[in-house]
């Protein structure tokens, strides 16, 4: 999935009349995996360890058999394209077996691949025939930084090897050896080279670079563990192997069952390729997403500017400033990339001519302000039918997305409304479309919501604002600690800024337009702030979707100009390493108290296939992954599932046995259930590094009556014990007899 696109090449080309596209190489090469990959599904044959193999036919022949069909789109447009459409087509699938509780994957993938190779296999459109441009003779001046960057990533791999796994305050900062950053920063100073001095073939370089960046900061921390190591991932880790179980999804369970667009396409896709579950492959989320939003952010900046400097630098800047660590496997991330695939099919296919009023207000603007011409904009023309099909395109994204995250839609829309009001975009009904579909699938929910989460009731903005909880209830935080909250601030106020001065700059060149329309995307986000009581990650969704478009707005500032100057390419190399250190900072600082463990995901899953309906459990650690299995439902609500750290954050009492109890006994009578007869109490070795490092649940000692009760009361005992994990029964009716 490297983003090595031939986007700065230029040469003789030689064309002849149109001739009909008949099949190349290429979709012989894909009709034949796909056909060998249907055999493989059709008899559930390689098991796991062909399921990689088999995932990527997967999304890569449905979706180049639709996008071989688009002629004269830009070529990294076709990249996104072809693997989104791969995966829409299995996604829209899935929605359908499952809300038609006619879950069989496998045929049904068989038939899609076949499907596939069907169409691969018809001549395509007819198109002009272009022979290649010649490559240059073998040069050390031409081959020698890729050279440096294949050294770079080989130090790199081997790096991992000596990291420290024993992680302090300061995270992965201080286990990474020196080797480590020497390789991340040949990475970033080839980064910077190949932005900064394009020229022939330099889209190759610009494209590894990028890509060899986006491994290694994304993929780093992963790679250090066998597990996920995100604590929250594991809830949607267990909703997705929910539903490959049963073959269904239950909306009386919680929120996620009524929304799950993601988890019927991760099961379906799961399924057919071979995993046994969604742990197994869940981990590689956050570099594949990183991968593939840096590639959407591209072929968008490349829709609006012809020029290599400014559509490299904005993937660099985003790929720098996206320390929010949202790529995880995850519904959130899922929505994410189809949103920046839908505004890159709008900004493809779905240009028009604004509304008259609109275009005066741009001529003044220039001539008042613009101190030159504006660059001459080339907005390819399709037919009816292509932006017709664009348009169904956008709609079915929207469909997903719509039914996979309850909150993207609606900040997506917030740039898209106004845009296709003023008719940037065309035809103006389909953004109050994308709002009525939006607003059509949460009225049946919109109950549920209101009982469970309060958030069509009421709003705080200082709140959603903040970092903390609209409640001001402790629990997991993303950001541990003021000085890394601090850091994580600078670097978004440091991006915003090089955003803004970047508008002002494209403004004042005369680009009234293009300003207008990302200004537009960059600014409307804040709205969701008013929308409702979200707590601390209100300000992180603003700039998480904000942040594509000040990406491309700080790659304004630097080359505006025909020839970029030596004080634009000085500012450009400084601002970007200035990021790629801060960024390194917030993203690995925290490690220590967000990595799982692998014993704590084993316990989990034995508790997962232990537990009843009616048990308790108790659960001593917020980021114990407890939740992890198919039976999480037995355990999920309130009542069932009892935290204690909850109960003494912030105490300093000794907790025993008979606390435990009476304070369980409380709770299920708070949600109206009987007192449990069997009560599964769950204590993690973590709890101490929770409760004595940055976060500081609880005293560390606070517990450890409690412990000592379950070692020694009759009715307790311990069934479940690894090397950091221990697992006590209590039977009510035997407790302290």
């Amino acid at each position: 999935m490297a983003l090595l696109i031939r986007g700065d090449v230029s040469g003789p080309m030689h064309s002849r009349t149109s001739l009909p596209r008949r099949p190349g190489y290429p979709e012989y090469a894909l009709a034949l995996l796909g056909a060998l990959t249907a055999v493989l599904i059709l008899f559930d044959a390689g098991g796991e360890s062909m399921a990689g193999a088999k995932l990527l036919v997967c999304l890569a022949v449905p979706g180049w058999a639709l996008v071989r069909w688009l002629r004269h789109v830009d070529p990294v447009a076709r990249f996104v394209f072809t693997v989104v459409a791969g995966a829409t087509a299995f996604a829209l699938t899935a929605a359908v077996m499952g809300w038609l509780q006619l879950w069989n994957p496998r045929p049904a993938a068989v038939g899609i691949l076949l499907v596939s190779v069907a169409v691969l296999l018809i001549p395509g459109p007819r198109t002009a025939w272009q022979a290649p441009a010649r490559l240059p003779r073998p040069q050390l001046a031409t081959y020698a930084p890729g050279l440096v960057l294949l050294a770079a990533m080989v130090l790199w791999a081997a790096t991992l090897e000596s990291t420290n796994h024993h992680l302090g305050d300061y995270g992965l900062l201080t286990a990474f050896p020196a080797t480590w950053y020497i390789s991340l920063a040949l990475v970033v100073a080839l980064c910077i080279w190949s932005a900064a001095r394009p020229g022939v073939h330099s889209g190759w370089l610009a494209g590894a670079s990028i890509t060899g960046l986006v491994v290694i900061l994304y993929s780093s921390a992963g790679l250090l563990t066998d597990v996920p190591r995100l604590p929250w991932t594991y809830k949607h880790i267990a909703v997705t192997d929910l539903i490959q179980t049963t073959g269904q999804f239950d909306p009386d369970i919680d929120i996620y069952n009524r929304w799950p667009g993601f988890f019927l396409f991760s099961a379906f896709l799961g399924e057919s390729s071979g995993y046994k579950d969604a742990l197994s492959y869940a981990g590689w989320a956050e570099p594949v997403f990183a991968l593939m939003n840096v590639a959407l952010v591209l072929a968008i900046a490349r829709t609006l500017t012809k020029n290599p400097r400014i559509y490299w630098t904005s993937a660099l800047v985003f790929a720098l400033s996206n320390w929010l660590n949202q790529n995880y496997y995850s519904p959130q991330a899922f929505a994410y990339t189809l949103h920046l695939t839908m505004c890159l099919v709008i900004l493809t296919f779905l240009r028009g001519t604004p509304a008259g009023w609109v275009q005066r207000l741009e001529d003044r603007l220039a001539n008042r302000f613009s101190r030159s011409k504006p660059e001459p904009e080339e907005v390819k023309t399709y037919t009816g039918r292509q932006q017709a099909l664009a348009i169904v395109a956008v709609l079915v994204l929207q469909a997903m997305i719509v039914m996979s995250h309850q909150l993207t839609p609606y900040l997506a829309i917030l740039g898209l409304l106004p845009l296709f009001l003023v008719r940037y975009f065309k035809p103006a009904w389909v953004a109050p479309a994308l709002l009525m579909m939006a607003l059509l699938y949460l009225l049946p929910n919109a109950e549920f919501v209101k009982d469970k989460y309060g958030l069509l009731n009421s709003f705080d903005i200082f709140a959603n604002a903040g970092y903390k909880a609209a409640s001001g209830a402790p629990g997991p935080s993303l950001l541990s600690g003021r000085w890394l909250a601090r850091e994580a601030l600078a670097l978004s106020l440091f991006t915003a800024l090089l955003a803004g001065l970047g508008f002002i700059r494209n403004f004042l060149r005369g680009n009234v337009r293009t300003t207008l329309i990302v200004g537009t995307f960059a600014a409307t986000p804040i709205i969701g702030l008013f929308g409702t009581s979200y707590g601390g990650e209100g300000r992180l969704r603003v700039f998480m979707f904000a942040l594509p478009w000040l990406a491309i707005g700080a790659a304004w500032l630097f080359w505006s100009g025909k020839l970029p100057g030596r004080k634009a390419v000085v500012g450009a190399a400084s601002a970007v390493s200035i990021m790629a250190i801060m960024f390194t900072t917030v993203y690995f600082q925290n490690e220590a108290n967000v990595r799982v463990p692998a014993a704590d995901v084993s316990a989990s899953r034995w508790l997962d296939s232990n537990v009843q309906k009616g048990d308790a459990v108790v659960e001593t650690n917020y980021h114990l992954p407890l939740l992890v299995g198919p039976h999480y439902s037995f355990y999920l609500r309130s009542g069932q599932l009892v935290s204690v750290a909850a109960k003494l954050h912030n105490t300093g009492q000794p907790f025993t046995g008979d606390d435990m109890l009476a304070y369980v006994d409380k709770t299920r009578a708070a949600a109206k259930m009987r007192p449990s007869d069997r009560v599964f109490v769950v204590v993690s070795d973590l709890q101490q590094r929770t409760s004595t490092g940055v976060l500081r649940q609880f005293p560390k000692d606070v517990l450890v009556p409690l412990e000592h009760d379950l070692d020694v009361a009759r009715g307790s005992d311990l069934v479940f014990e690894n090397k950091s994990v221990r697992i006590y029964e209590v039977t009510r009716a035997d407790w302290g007899k």
